[in-house]
């Protein structure tokens, strides 16, 4: 074969193997569905480490929400209230520096300070380095549950060589995960990451990662069909069928969120009164809400978790939507129909405004189901739709939330029932207080008896799914849409919107 004819073939075989790399090294596109303000994960765990991958807490998540190692390898407990958790060997953060028990130290205590949510979920009274690779973490009370309230987000461990703003917020995190921070830019509301070749654990298969905060849904639909976006999550449901159409790859997943109607106040407002709450729960027909409102999207339920969660009561059946009862209870309460068929009691009419915001796609259709489904009982539901954190600051005690409830923060039942239902419950803040519940609470922090603790928990979800303090609609189900060849991506149910994964892979 002629030498000029060989140079020629090795010439299109280089040019081949380097575009195939070229192929296999493009960044993914990411459409954030928040608004992106800070990358502190103190703040903003979820998007740190679930999403962007840049940080890791001490224990890990598996998607059957069991346990797992992290940072640290194993854990026990060295008396009720005095853990030890054991490292991993040769992780180092992002700036070259070794992960170790004083740096997880810092780390955790500098969270805890500025984070009054991961001292509400951990308990942390004490922390110490018992050597260089041992962490001592000592909690105000028994709680069992610790492991795995160290998988959550803002728990995650950085360097205490993190960049900080003037009023001490992170900044740029360093962490140990698999890809790092290489660009933010707060006006855009955009960060990017880059893979980090020094990772402990499996190296990234991407070489980088955008990502954009698009809170509208329509909007995020609309930048996939552009280009201008490769992954995003809870697009309308009404678009998924005509993006599948398009050849973009869709999944429809159940996670650990539900949909919830909370009332402003349950003291000197009508849903004091328990039978108005199951009078309008009654009125509510869930199946028809997830069939065609959700469009499949998620499950009915009544219950704090669904079935497919480990920690279910699975004995707590969703009653079917019954209006003459409803109105029986209604009626029992002291309320009867009014000018306009309006329930009312004493002149004053049964009805509320039910706030929502619109970032994730499901909840402002729901609104309206409800909306049309309580007019039915003689109960007029005005629907305003403004911002998560809006709603705090203009819903008052006669008012409604609708909003979408994490129920595994962490993977462990303690998390959602105790901070939805305890009378000193972080989000319990419509006032429910069921001195049953508390004491149920109270019990499975002190009992060393697993089958003591499930039943404790258990009873806790069978006295509030008969009480209702709040409704339970549904429990979530999220979408996931990526453009054609994006390969390696599974759903991971434990995410609290999605997770991503160093494995993915990105054609051109």
């Amino acid at each position: 074969m002629p030498r000029a004819h060989l140079r020629k073939l090795v010439l299109i075989g280089a040019l081949f193997v380097a575009s195939v790399a070229a192929a296999q090294e493009r960044p993914l596109r990411v459409a954030e569905i928040w608004e992106i303000p800070t990358l502190d994960p103190s703040q903003d765990g979820t998007l740190m480490k679930e999403k962007a991958m840049v940080t890791e807490t001490l224990v890990a998540g598996n998607p059957d929400f069991t346990l797992g190692p992290g940072l640290a390898i194993s854990w026990t407990r060295e008396s009720d209230t005095v853990w030890l958790f054991k490292l991993r060997q040769g992780v180092r953060f992002h700036d070259g520096s070794a992960l170790t028990a004083e740096a997880v130290v810092a780390s955790l205590s500098d969270t805890l300070k500025r984070s009054g949510t991961v001292r509400s979920y951990t308990r942390i009274a004490d922390l110490a380095a018992r050597d260089t690779n041992t962490v001592a973490i000592t909690t105000s009370e028994p709680f069992p549950a610790l492991p795995a309230a160290l998988v959550y987000s803002s728990a995650a461990i950085v360097s205490p060589a993190s960049p900080r703003l003037d009023d001490g917020a992170i900044e740029r995190p360093i962490g140990t995960g698999p890809f790092r921070i290489s660009a933010w830019q707060p006006a855009a509301q955009s960060f990017a990451t880059e893979r980090f070749d020094g990772y402990w654990g499996e190296k990234p298969a991407i070489p980088a990662i955008s990502f954009r905060g698009i809170p509208d849904p329509t909007t995020r639909s609309l930048e996939l069909q552009k280009g201008s976006v490769d992954f995003a999550s809870e697009v309308p449901y009404g678009d998924l069928d005509m993006l599948a159409g398009k050849g973009f790859t869709v999944s429809r997943n159940v996670t650990a969120r539900n949909y919830v109607l909370s009332f402003g106040s349950l003291k000197d407002t009508p849903f004091a009164d328990a039978r108005i709450r199951k009078a309008l729960s009654l009125a509510i027909d869930r199946e028809e809400i997830v069939q065609y409102v959700l469009f499949g999207m998620g499950r009915a339920g009544i219950g704090a978790f669904p079935d497919t969660m480990a920690f279910a009561d699975r004995s707590i059946v969703l009653p079917k939507p019954d209006l003459a009862a409803a109105r029986k209870l209604l009626a029992e309460a002291g309320y009867a129909p009014g000018p306009g068929g309006v329930m009312a009691k004493d002149g004053k009419p049964l009805g509320f405004t039910l706030y929502t915001y619109a970032q994730r796609p499901g909840l402002v259709p729901i609104a309206g189901a409800l909306q049309n489904q309580l007019r039915k009982l003689g109960v007029p539901v005005e629907i305003k739709v403004t911002t998560f954190a809006a709603i705090a600051r203009e819903m008052k005690p006669g008012d409604a939330r609708l909003a979408a409830l994490a129920t595994a923060m962490y993977p462990h039942p303690d998390f959602y029932l105790r901070q939805t239902y305890h009378s000193k419950g972080v989000i319990n803040s419509w006032g429910y207080a069921n001195a049953e519940v508390d004491q149920a609470l109270a019990t499975v922090l002190t009992t060393r008896d697993e089958a003591e603790r499930t039943a404790a928990y258990n009873l806790v979800q069978r006295i509030v799914a008969a009480d209702e303090p709040c409704l339970t609609i549904a429990h979530y189900g999220v979408n996931v849409v990526m453009k054609p060849g994006i390969a390696n991506y599974a759903f991971n149910p434990i995410a609290h919107d999605y997770m991503l994964d160093p494995r993915m892979t990105v054609a051109p």
